[in-house]
C-alpha cells in the first residue's frame, strides 16, 4: 500500500473483506500518475470496482500480483471530478418513449421502453480523483451517474465533488427543423 502506514492500510483491507461482495467490474482504470507526475502504463485500462466508504475510496482490481488495492483516504482526497457523458435522444415519431417524452416524462424513465438500442444513449461517466500522492481517472457506463452521485453523497464527499455534465442533444428537435 502506497503512501499508508500499515495500521491505515490494514484497516482498508478489514474494511474491503468486510464488505466481500463480489461483483463485475463495473469501471475501468484509465490513467494512473504519481506524485512525479509519471503515468504507470501497468496500471493503464484495468478493469476495477471503486468501493465508496465514510473514511475513503477504495479501488479494488487485479492490478499487480501483489497491489489489489488503491486504497485513498479521505483526508487525502484533494478534489472528486464527476463527468456526466453526452445524452443522445434519438427516437422516431410514435414510438413509446417519443410518445411518453411528448407527455413530459423524463428520458430516465422513459428510455426503458425504448424500441431500438439507438434511440437513447449516454456517453460514458468520467471520475477524476486528484490526491496529493497521486491521480487516478476511472471511466463507467454513462448510466452510472446518478448512482455515483448519490452514493459520494451519501459517504460524506459533498464539499469536494466538481460535476461537468455534458451538453444534450435530442435529436428530434433537428428532425423537425429540417422537416419545415
Amino acid at each position: 500500500m502506497k503512501g499508508l502506514s500499515s495500521k491505515q492500510s490494514g484497516n482498508l483491507r478489514f474494511l474491503s473483506k468486510l464488505i466481500g461482495r463480489k461483483q463485475k467490474s463495473n469501471f475501468r482504470l484509465v490513467d494512473f500518475k504519481n506524485k512525479q507526475h509519471k503515468t504507470d502504463f501497468l496500471l493503464r485500462q484495468t478493469k476495477c470496482n471503486l468501493e465508496i466508504l465514510p473514511q475513503g475510496v477504495m479501488v479494488v482490481g487485479n492490478f499487480t500480483e501483489n497491489d489489489t488495492i488503491i486504497p485513498i483516504l479521505k483526508n487525502e482526497i484533494e478534489s472528486i471530478t464527476i463527468i456526466r457523458g453526452k445524452e443522445i435522444v434519438d427516437t422516431f415519431y410514435l414510438s413509446p418513449m417519443f410518445i411518453l417524452s411528448k407527455l413530459g416524462i423524463p428520458n430516465r424513465i422513459s428510455r426503458h421502453l425504448k424500441v431500438y438500442p439507438s434511440e437513447y444513449k449516454i456517453s460514458e461517466t468520467r471520475i477524476n480523483i486528484k490526491c496529493e500522492e497521486y491521480q487516478l481517472k476511472l471511466i463507467t457506463s454513462g448510466n452510472r451517474f446518478a448512482k455515483l452521485l448519490r452514493n459520494f453523497k451519501r459517504a460524506g464527499y459533498t464539499d469536494m465533488l466538481e460535476l461537468v455534465e455534458r451538453p444534450k442533444l435530442n435529436l428530434l428537435q433537428y428532425n423537425r427543423a429540417i422537416d419545415i
